[in-house]
């Protein structure tokens, strides 16, 4: 098994996923495909950022913490979509496509988009995005290809501010906020999606607000999360569920709009999971077929699923043992012993 790596303009390491290589899309967090019991689908066709912004849960576009950058095949990543449909039995009607990076980075963002419309009951097509690589004519593009809606991260309205949060002096909010409105014309829905981070953009998210009132479209205000290698902004604060609901009930009394949003408004239910094919506490022996994402990690094949090894520094094509610490959401993470 012969891995291909590039090396592009962001200086990570490129691994180009296709079929060739041969190794399963199911298992991983950072790449392919992701279910997590309900009649939607997460697809992660490419772990590409163009931003990095000072708060992000997982640290994209840092080279220090991911020195590669992996990309999939767009036919090969088509046929583990249909066949985690078909794990599923077959129920699922949504797709969204997101990314530990920025999607619309992806260089077959409009084909993929297009090619997963025409699998048989799907009826609805999303993604997330920044914004920044948008123009016009992207989103008529993307808009022939049958997309229906965008999640668009915006995090503040005033221009500096932004760029501190983006962690780019390339970002222009002026644009951004011009492609919510190229969006709002076109058949694709817009859903405005700002990270609320106390401490840090509680006075900006009212301007969202009213941004979504002067659109006419939905806004999901986004909980801030911590995990162990997220970009952590100082002055942030953690809070939990209960105060972040309470919040919003507070903003929806004061702007009279819609904020407490859940599955049931964009459709979502639960469905039948794909079936785990490793058992959380088992003892494997994998074959290691990849670098990981994450410094110290392999990635490794066992029972067709990708596995996570870390504390793993193993060379490709070498066998391990392992002992299987997490399951969930058929993201398999496994230690070396």
């Amino acid at each position: 098994m012969q891995i291909q790596l590039e090396k592009p303009q962001t200086q990570n390491k490129l691994i180009r996923i296709d079929r060739s290589i041969n190794i399963p899309l199911i298992g991983a967090i950072h790449i392919g495909v992701i279910d997590r019991g309900s009649n939607l689908l997460q697809v992660r066709a490419s772990t590409y950022c163009n931003m990095k912004c000072t708060f992000c849960s997982t640290a994209a576009n840092s080279q220090e913490i991911h020195p590669y950058n992996y990309e999939i095949e767009l036919d090969y990543l088509l046929e583990w979509i249909k066949e985690a449909i078909k794990l599923k039995n077959n129920q699922v009607n949504q797709i969204n496509i997101d990314s530990v990076g920025e999607p619309t980075a992806y260089p077959k963002i409009a084909e993929l988009i297009r090619e997963v419309k025409k699998i048989k009951g799907i009826e609805f097509v999303t993604m997330q995005s920044n914004g920044t690589l948008l123009n016009q004519e992207k989103i008529k593009m993307l808009e022939s290809a049958g997309l229906g809606r965008i999640n668009l991260s915006i995090h503040s309205l005033d221009q500096d501010f932004s760029k501190k949060l983006f962690g780019s002096q390339y970002y222009n909010i002026e644009a951004v906020k011009a492609i919510c409105k190229l969006i709002n014309n076109s058949k694709i829905e817009l859903n405005i999606t700002p990270v609320y981070i106390p401490n840090v953009n509680d006075n900006e998210i009212p301007h969202l607000i009213n941004l979504a009132k002067e659109l006419n479209c939905r806004i999901s205000i986004q909980k801030y999360e911590l995990y162990r290698y997220s970009r952590k902004e100082k002055k942030a604060k953690m809070i939990n569920w209960y105060k972040f609901y309470r919040k919003l009930d507070e903003w929806e009394n004061e702007f009279n709009y819609k904020l407490k949003l859940g599955p049931l408004d964009f459709n979502m239910k639960k469905s039948q999971r794909i079936p785990l094919f490793i058992n959380r506490g088992d003892v494997i022996r994998v074959k290691v077929v990849m670098h990981g994402w994450m410094p110290n990690e392999m990635i490794s094949v066992y029972n067709n699923r990708l596995v996570t090894i870390v504390d793993c520094a193993s060379p490709i094509n070498s066998f391990v043992s392992a002992k299987v610490l997490e399951t969930r959401d058929s993201i398999y993470i496994a230690k070396k012993l």
